[in-house]
């Protein structure tokens, strides 16, 4: 192994079944259940309409602005991974656009996530690939090396380790790491009832909306109101 340029082992893929289930909820559903792992707001989709994704990470991290070891990370994806890209959070060079886009496309990788930025927005979206970033720019990459592949990596300032399971959508990039993948499935599946369902309460007429509050909010409100004197 050559300084500077590292190499890690992907763990095994979890069950289709569990990453179809995921896919099924909301970002804003799985941060509600785990109150950790959000990436930073300013990652997004460089495209509207873009489907949620999820599927385990690939990760490679890079100097700012170099593209040379994310093309060897396309030599270790599956099909279903989604390709995490730890590019420093540095937007003056683009370490993506349309033609990695469709090469990732035909690798069948779910998606991309770099905190970076990218270029080719509108052909991106042409193609329907799934790319979040940190921000866009024309100016094209570095290919000076070094970098690691599939070794823990800093993603709009949260950890993902190889094999995380990452879930994205048209309001965010959400991690769940592998170690806790079945406490978190058990956690957002209560919520996903409760929202739903609203709790059990649909939204109606303003004694509807007068009934909610008196049972939700109220309460609350006027214990808050009592510990402060008013």
């Amino acid at each position: 192994m050559s300084k500077g340029f590292t190499y890690g082992v992907l763990p095994e893929v979890p069950p289709p079944d569990v990453i179809e289930e995921l896919k099924d909820y909301e970002v804003a559903w799985i941060s509600d259940s785990m109150e950790l792992h959000l990436m930073d707001s300013a990652i997004g989709a460089v495209w509207s309409g873009v489907p949620r994704v999820a599927g385990p990470a690939v990760t490679v991290t890079v100097p700012p602005g170099d593209f040379l070891m994310i093309a060897e990370a396309l030599t270790t994806v599956r099909p279903g991974d989604v390709l995490v890209i730890d590019a420093r959070g540095d937007c003056l060079r683009a370490v993506w656009g349309e033609y990695f886009s469709a090469w990732a496309q035909g690798l069948g990788l779910a998606g991309v996530v770099i905190d970076g930025a990218t270029r080719d927005v509108g052909d991106i979206g042409k193609l329907g690939f799934p790319v979040f970033t940190r921000g866009t720019t024309s100016r094209k990459p570095t290919m000076t090396g070094p970098g690691e592949v599939n070794v823990p990596v800093s993603c709009g300032g949260v950890c993902v380790v190889p094999g995380d399971i990452v879930v994205a959508d048209g309001e965010g990039v959400i991690v769940v790491p592998l170690r806790k993948l079945e406490k978190v499935l058990a956690s957002v599946r209560a919520t996903a009832e409760r929202e739903r369902s609203h709790n059990g309460v649909q939204p109606g007429d303003r004694e509807a909306y007068l009934g909610f509050y008196e049972m939700g909010f109220a309460p609350r409100i006027a214990q808050l109101r009592g510990e402060t004197g008013e």
